[in-house]
């Protein structure tokens, strides 16, 4: 037997490593309930899945090629209808890959071996035994199978060419980052999102510039909603589609596995306390928002809620973070201001404020993020939406500064 070392496999992916040195492999296609069970089989190398004829297949190759112990590849469960990695190996098998490496004879979506030599696919089509189960799911009758191919083993496989190292894929490294469009600028509106934990649906209500409630949609699945909202043209701004893709995703999780979902806010267990964020000119994305606490149990004692209250606000502790509304009497000095505290009014959320006698100092610097405007834009009269750190009662220094002049109004 050879003696594979600890690295292997080389590529990840989904799977389960069984016995390296035994001499099957097995690609439970799609059914991913028979991945865990048949790697514990003996003779069982590595037990994993496969969704497309491409990617996948390659990892597959490199994998096995890189264990010269593996001399049968035993695939089953469901293929998939649409990629048909299963009748794809197969081919691969029996036809190999034409001049653009193309798999001969595939009949699934773009079944093209395109990051991998053409030594490594000879190598595969001569190392291994491709065994077409595809369709079976009783793990008796599999490891009946597996145990067969298991005692007529040829021993490890002595390539000519001696080892294949994978060559790692290479990518031109970006950075993540930016800043989404403010939504007050998308002539479309702006979207609230909750869920009907009752009718297990995801709520979608859609807004117009000046707050008018327009259409509202139902669903269960974040792409078909997605996909309703870019058909209806609802959505002008790439990155207000990136947002809203994502809010749409946690949702649905949040449905499938009964958490909670507040909009702009990581998912919780139902029993964490915060109010409920939403999706308009005032409300800053995720990407802008201050890093998450490590833990979801964690959020509820580390996000204050959203915004203060005047009452909440002057029982803050120093050090802890604050959100609030100000109205900006006047520039004090370089980065700083002095200005009144305002309190959201309930009945126009996020577009309404009462204005209070407290008076607030802020400060920021030149990391602070401006949101929904420019730092020329805070003087005298205008509104913002504050985020930071309490440094004494009254006195708070920003990480953000939400620009919500013309957005929001301050009530008579």
């Amino acid at each position: 037997m050879s003696n594979v070392v600890s690295s292997w496999p080389p590529v990840p992916g989904s799977y389960v490593v069984g016995d390296p040195n035994s001499p099957v492999a097995v690609c439970t296609l799609t059914t991913e309930r028979l991945m865990g069970q048949l790697a514990t089989f003996p003779g069982v190398a590595i037990s994993g899945m496969v969704y497309t004829a491409n990617l996948g297949i390659q990892r597959i190759i490199v994998n096995i090629t890189s264990n010269p112990a593996i001399r049968f590849l035993l695939v089953c469960g469901r293929d998939s209808q649409l990629f048909k990695p299963g009748q794809s190996i197969v081919s691969l098998a029996e036809n190999g890959v034409n001049d653009e490496k193309r798999i001969i004879g595939a009949t699934g979506h773009e079944p093209f071996l395109q990051t991998i030599t053409s030594e490594q696919i000879g190598q595969f089509r001569k190392q291994i035994e491709v065994v077409d189960w595809t369709g079976e799911e009783d793990p008796e009758a599999l490891k009946k199978r597996i145990s067969e191919l298991s005692a007529r083993s040829p021993g490890p496989f002595s390539s000519e060419m001696g080892d294949l190292n994978p060559e790692a894929e290479t990518f031109s490294i970006i950075r993540p980052g930016g800043q989404r469009d403010p939504l007050i600028y998308d002539p479309k509106g702006y979207f609230v999102i909750s869920i009907d934990s009752e009718k297990g649906e995801i709520v979608l209500k859609h807004y117009l510039t000046d707050h008018t409630p327009a259409q509202e949609m139902r669903g269960r699945g974040a792409t078909s909603m997605l996909l309703g909202l870019l058909r209806d043209g609802l959505v002008t701004q790439l990155s207000h589609a990136g947002y809203l893709g994502e809010e749409l995703a946690k949702a649905q999780v949040a449905l499938q596995f009964g958490l909670r979902y507040d909009q702009d806010r990581l998912l919780r267990p139902k029993d964490a306390t915060t109010n409920i964020a939403v999706e308009s000119p005032t409300q800053p994305s995720k990407s802008q928002s201050p890093a998450p606490a490590p833990a979801a149990t964690q959020v509820a004692s580390k996000m204050p809620k959203i915004p203060l209250t005047l009452k909440q606000f002057l029982e803050a502790q120093v050090g802890t973070k604050a959100d609030f509304a100000l109205s900006v009497a006047k520039l004090t000095g370089d980065r700083t201001l002095e200005g009144a505290f305002l309190e959201m009014d309930e009945t126009e959320l996020f577009s309404a404020y009462h204005k209070t006698s407290q008076p607030v100092i802020v400060s920021w610097n030149q990391t602070s993020k401006m949101i929904m405007g420019q730092e020329n834009e805070i003087q005298a009269g205008a509104l913002i939406r504050v985020y930071g750190t309490m440094m004494s009662q009254n006195a708070v220094k920003a990480e953000q500064v939400i620009i919500l002049t013309k957005a929001a109004r301050i009530l008579p």
